[in-house]
């Protein structure tokens, strides 16, 4: 080998296919081994690539062998001192390398030959590898290819094509991984690079509005509970001017002071209208500029709350709280207690006036007004008494039919929101039930929205990025839950990429999160995890131990639009806290 050796330039061949032994191609996999001298590492999952005549090759380092010439001999080591007094003699390293693709001009494919013997092994050219693993040239970008330790390989970018996107993507990773870091890299790039895409951010902590920075103009869909409006209206007197501070001075602390972000001057500008029926005022926008240099994109904060007529049939699909049985039965009953009580229905009036008593007596006792229904219409009370519990919940949310002080909130114009730029579903500070029902119906409204603004344009395309993705679309607790989980999931999914409509599940938590999600996701992007997650997600047992103790920013992808599942190292493009 000395005399080989001295003929290869260690900077660029670093070794041979060596004839020691066998190279083997087959049709579950292709190995061979390459022999060496140069004074470098070679660490496992190092490309490599091998020329053979016309024909080039891309390698990774499967295993590297370092073995010392007494080791080959089988010399017997009969003491520490023995084995410390005996020189190290190095033999030539043996290299085990896995075939990844095989090229010919500019068309690769799987290995389907071995390379010939003696074949030089060298180190790639800048972008070469990108080439030979036929990585998509366009496309949202996600960081560059690395190593399983994390070394990048630069020169060497990863996208994925907006095709691909709009078969959704799931990201899993323990908390400070990367996951937000890379979902808002996304957000940024898709808002910038794609101008007829818009991007909403399902954001449960507040990490989402930190684009400002990156000059991003946002849109803030801001869910008021009649409890946050009695208070701004009892805490600031005036009522308008009273709940704008109210909500700028909480979106303020909330999405930037908490992390950090001193903000000291704006300025703002209300949209209001007044209710032809009620009088009162309707914020519809809270317009907020940030006066400082740092700061130069806007915030347009828009109150969002729900009428009982937007959800009144619809109660299922934002609470999953009604039994099939009530399903069945529950616009009946609706109609029969509009029929009975008479006046506008609200989901408050329905509950007190199922629960009173009425005119009719069984042996002495004045039956309430709900088995009274029931016994009309031939329900059982139980059934009933679900249809009331999902009434009482949607009340006590506080989200519906918010009013208070000359002031009223209700659901915007979502043709305005759904336009192409950012906007951000803001739901820190409201509990689990108002989020879901937040969740459930702005998701409804993107489908509906998308249908006709896709068929008028082809091009137009809306990307939601669901963070903390088991909070909205957990493992179901009952089959009726699971039927209303998976019915939006279809909608979004399924149906929504034929409306333009892509998805990116991002959890921490697996295992919660509906099996559903894992079946309707075509590329998944796994940072640091747990084993028996990685287990869970397919990952290969031979790349499960650099996952497991992964840096952060470092992923595996696997894909439709990947010939080859890659690692991929993420650096934040996006302003990022934490």
């Amino acid at each position: 080998m000395s005399s080989v050796s001295a003929k290869i330039d260690c900077g660029r061949y670093v070794g041979l296919i060596t004839r020691l032994m066998p190279s083997t191609v087959t049709l579950e996999g292709a190995e061979v081994h390459m022999v060496t001298e140069c004074d470098r590492d070679f660490p496992v999952g190092e490309y490599l690539v091998i020329e053979s005549g016309d024909t080039k090759y891309l390698a990774r380092v499967s295993e590297s062998r370092v073995e010392d010439i007494y080791s080959i001999a089988k010399t017997p080591v009969l003491s520490l001192e023995q084995e410390l007094a005996m020189g190290v003699k190095y033999i030539p390293r043996f290299i085990g390398l896995e075939l990844i693709s095989e090229c010919q001009g500019n068309e690769c494919r799987p290995p389907s030959t071995p390379p010939r013997i003696h074949s030089p092994v060298r180190i790639p050219s800048e972008g070469e590898v990108s080439e030979m693993l036929s990585l998509p040239r366009d496309g949202v970008l996600l960081g560059t290819l690395a190593l399983p330790s994390g070394a990048e390989v630069l020169g060497n970018e990863v996208r994925l094509p907006i095709s691909a996107l709009r078969h959704h993507v799931l990201v899993v990773g323990t908390t400070g991984s990367g996951k937000t870091t890379l979902l808002k890299n996304m957000a940024l790039e898709l808002v910038r690079g794609w101008g007829k895409a818009t991007v909403i951010a399902l954001d449960t902590v507040g990490h989402y509005h930190h684009l400002v920075m990156n000059g991003v103009d946002t849109k803030v869909l801001t869910p008021v509970t009649r409890g946050m409006l009695r208070r701004a209206v009892g805490r600031y007197g005036n009522a308008v001017r009273g709940f704008v501070k109210y909500l700028v001075v909480g979106y303020v602390n909330t999405a930037f002071r908490n992390f950090g972000i001193d903000i000291r001057r704006v300025r703002v500008r209300c949209k209001c209208a007044k209710s032809r029926k009620s009088g009162s005022v309707i914020i519809r926008s809270v317009l907020i500029e940030f006066l400082e240099p740092r700061l130069n994109a806007k915030v347009e904060l828009i109150p969002w709350a729900l009428r009982t007529g937007d959800v009144l049939y619809r109660v299922h699909e934002v609470t999953g709280m009604l039994t099939e049985q009530a399903r069945m039965f529950y616009r009946r009953v609706i109609n029969e207690i509009r029929r009975r009580s008479g006046g506008e229905l609200t989901f408050r009036g329905m509950f007190e006036f199922l629960t009173s008593p009425s005119n009719v007596s069984v042996r002495d006792r004045a039956l309430l007004n709900y088995e009274v229904i029931a016994r009309d219409l031939g329900i059982h009370t139980s059934t009933l008494e679900n249809i009331i519990r999902t009434i009482l919940a949607i009340d006590e949310s506080g989200i519906v039919d918010v009013e208070e002080g000359g002031v009223k909130v209700v659901e915007p114009n979502y043709g305005d929101i759904l336009s192409p730029g950012y906007v951000i579903v803001h739901l820190a500070g409201v509990g689990p039930m108002v989020q879901r029902m937040v969740v459930y119906r702005v998701l409804d409204r993107v489908y509906s929205f998308m249908g006709p603004e896709h068929l008028r344009d082809r091009e137009r395309f809306a990307v939601v990025l669901i963070d903390e993705a088991h909070l909205f679309f957990p493992q179901a607790r009952s089959e009726d839950e699971k039927g209303m989980l998976e019915l939006h999931l279809t909608k979004l999914t399924r149906l929504g990429r034929g409306r333009g409509i892509a998805v990116v599940f991002a959890t921490h938590m697996p295992d919660d999160l509906n099996d559903a999600v894992l079946q309707l996701t075509n590329t998944k992007i796994i940072l640091r995890s747990e084993e028996k997650v990685l287990e869970r997600l397919g990952v290969p047992s031979t790349e499960r131990r650099f996952l497991a103790t992964a840096v952060a920013g470092l992923a595996h992808a696997s894909s439709f639009a990947y010939r080859y599942p890659i690692y991929v190292r993420i650096k934040p493009a996006a302003y990022h806290v934490g």
